[in-house]
């Protein structure tokens, strides 16, 4: 099965990480609303004072539908975690969670479309205050893809890193950067991050990945 966003664009890109959701609560009845430049969606909300939940979701198409070479693909998953309480401005937290996506892309009358699921594992380190935010989190994912359905060659498969896509458990180490600036319930966010192959079979993945976006800051 996929594993996070994927999205086959016009250099067949197998796998796409999603912004990382960085929460930084400390107490509860907390609740943040995101969103970005680059399809990501994302919301949590701490049920409790050491206690949170979050849902993230991806849209994502490159090209247009009268392009040759086009690609599209959508992921949705949700965690649950723990974070640290009080009134400092350092910040602890670890979720994890599951998510399931769908990839297809069209290049030159061709077709490659796959189903998957991703889990993964996330613990942050922060700090927060009323104006600016900074944490940093190396985040670790693991999943499958389903078997794919493909009118490519094998041949063609191989040389687009692109065959048994299905067959290994795929597992990439993902340290995030986050920063934010703002007032109170608004802040402009900023992420910078890497995803590391650790499987150590051949796939087209995104190794950089990076996101603009608003921020809302909702609850007490």
């Amino acid at each position: 099965m996929l594993f996070a966003v994927l999205v086959i664009s016009s250099c067949k890109t197998a796998y796409v990480p999603n912004t990382v959701n960085v929460p930084l609560f400390d107490d509860a009845g907390q609740m943040r609303l995101s969103g970005d430049a680059n399809g990501n969606v994302q919301f949590a909300a701490s049920l409790g004072r050491r206690f949170g939940v979050m849902a993230n979701g991806m849209w994502r198409r490159d090209g247009k539908s009268t392009d040759v070479t086009r690609g599209s693909g959508h992921f949705l998953e949700a965690g649950i975690g723990g974070f640290s309480s009080g009134s400092g401005l350092l910040r602890f937290e670890t979720y994890l969670g599951a998510g399931v996506g769908k990839t297809k892309t069209i290049d030159n009358g061709k077709m490659y479309e796959a189903n998957g699921a991703r889990f993964f594992f996330q613990p942050s380190i922060g700090i927060h205050q009323s104006i600016f935010e900074v944490a940093f989190t190396p985040r670790l994912v693991a999943g499958k893809f389903q078997k794919a359905t493909t009118t490519y060659t094998t041949a063609e498969l191989t040389s687009n890193k692109l065959l048994d896509l299905d067959k290994p458990t795929w597992i990439f180490l993902e340290p995030a950067l986050t920063a934010r600036v703002g007032y109170k319930w608004l802040k402009l966010q900023l992420q910078l991050g890497k995803s590391i192959k650790l499987t150590d079979k051949p796939i087209a993945f995104n190794e950089n990945f990076s996101s603009v976006g608003l921020i809302f800051d909702f609850g007490r």
